[in-house]
């Protein structure tokens, strides 16, 4: 059979030891809820703590349990110290975050320049009139015609492409096409008609070229033969590279030399053929809508 030990006087004691233990800390949770927003130095350790107000503690009856009493008296504390610090500092505004600073703007990087525009082969099924020509005045420019796929195309010429890369060939005749056709413009011709002149004139140029190369190439072989000679002279002091070098630049200088100014005349005389070919050619079609 158990039996039940009476609170004795020790035990009454020790727990009026651990209440007087409890009293700074609610000393201090009374302390922060009623102070000012400034510091108050803690005050030395000889000095006797103030007495707490007697509406904060539960008046702790004989024969109580030390440890409840304890608890309760924290909780009042706890509620005093909330309430205190709400009438002091009112009641927190909601948090608004800061505007974000705004982001550096990216720079750009510099636009690539854009491709020349270029327009397809147009069809010839109109012709327009000679009109009436007058002098170079300012016009829009010319798109460039841009050669069909796997063929040469240099002015009316067109034919299947070598087996090499042709787009610098088919590149710079269709500019010079342009031009052409943006003079012819300027000056009054049509533009159906200028389209005909200007592929005529490059086309009749190259051809003249080519045959005025093919009538010179006897003299041009000869040149090149004296050139190459010369060329091998002038290497021997280079020794041994000048043996090689100098034999094919002499031949190259020499050949250009004859051949050059040959084609020069023979693209001016085609060229001058083809552009009065295509503004003498009759008119034929029906204007485009």
């Amino acid at each position: 059979m158990g039996k039940h030990r009476a609170t004795g006087p020790a035990r009454r004691a020790a727990g009026s030891v651990v209440a007087a233990g409890a009293v700074p800390l609610i000393a201090t949770l009374i302390g922060a809820g009623t102070a000012n927003a400034e510091a108050v130095p803690a005050p030395p350790a000889s000095d006797r703590i103030p007495a707490l107000p007697a509406n904060l503690l539960h008046q702790a009856p004989a024969g109580s349990d030390p440890i409840r009493d304890l608890t309760t008296a924290v909780q009042d504390a706890t509620r005093v110290a909330v309430r205190s610090a709400t009438d002091t500092f009112g009641v927190a505004a909601p948090f608004v975050p800061a505007p974000a600073a705004p982001a550096p703007a990216a720079v750009a990087d510099p636009a690539p320049a854009p491709l020349p525009a270029t327009r397809p082969l147009p069809q010839h099924a109109y012709l327009a009139p000679q009109g009436e020509l007058h002098a170079p005045m300012p016009v829009a420019p010319v798109a460039p015609i841009e050669a069909p796929p796997g063929k040469l195309r240099i002015g009316n010429i067109i034919m299947d492409a070598p087996p090499f890369d042709v787009r610098e060939i088919n590149t710079g005749a269709a500019q010079a096409e342009a031009q052409l056709a943006t003079f012819y413009d300027s000056v009054g011709v049509e533009r159906s008609r200028s389209d005909r002149m200007a592929a005529q004139t490059v086309g009749s140029a190259a051809i003249g070229a080519s045959v005025a190369n093919t009538l010179a190439s006897p003299i041009s072989t000869t040149s090149a033969m004296v050139g190459a000679v010369a060329g091998l002279i002038s290497g021997v002091p280079f020794l041994p590279i000048g043996l090689v070098i100098g034999p094919v630049l002499g031949a190259a200088i020499g050949y250009a030399v004859i051949a050059a100014p040959v084609m020069a005349v023979g693209a001016a005389v085609g060229g001058a053929i083809g552009a009065a070919e295509g503004f003498t050619a009759a008119p034929h079609g029906t204007p485009p809508q």
